[in-house]
């Protein structure tokens, strides 16, 4: 385990096989990794034994909701695996595009200051899967297959 300083000079645990993320952006209650992923992908409203409020439930549907028309599941689904094998990890071999829908830097940063600014900064390869998984259908909701332009043909 590994203690890190955030910027407003805070320390924070960090474990040494998760990734370091701007965990300093997201409120407070959201900063949890499991109670985000249970709250995301299957709107559980209690985790680890303690009770989710109604400001989490909220959150989380809030910033999900605007994009679950842009692609359906089996969409994401075709598209993850034609970029690159359905690995929420995979990295290029230029190390240029990263995680499972392959991201630049430039275009998870620049998508992430729209839509989640707390995922500015993180590395699209070492985001959580549901958080890469909106990332992709907000990416899609502004500009079409067009990211993708041999992938998105699939879809």
């Amino acid at each position: 385990m590994q203690y890190n300083a955030t910027t407003d000079g805070r320390t924070s645990e960090h474990h040494a096989n998760e990734p370091v993320t701007a965990v300093q952006r997201r409120p407070r209650w959201a900063r949890s990794r499991r109670r985000l992923a249970l709250l995301f992908t299957v709107g559980i409203v209690v985790v680890g034994g303690a009770a989710c409020t109604p400001e989490q439930i909220a959150f989380v549907a809030a910033v999900t909701q605007p994009y679950e028309h842009a692609l359906d599941g089996d969409q994401l689904y075709a598209l993850r695996m034609c970029e690159s094998g359905d690995n929420y990890e995979a990295v290029d071999p230029t190390g240029s595009f990263r995680g499972a829908y392959q991201f630049n830097r430039g275009t998870w940063n620049s998508v992430a200051s729209r839509h989640f600014e707390w995922l500015v900064g993180v590395d699209p390869a070492e985001a959580e899967p549901w958080w890469q998984d909106v990332m992709a259908r907000a990416l899609y909701s502004e500009r079409g297959r067009q990211p993708w332009p041999v992938c998105g043909r699939r879809l």
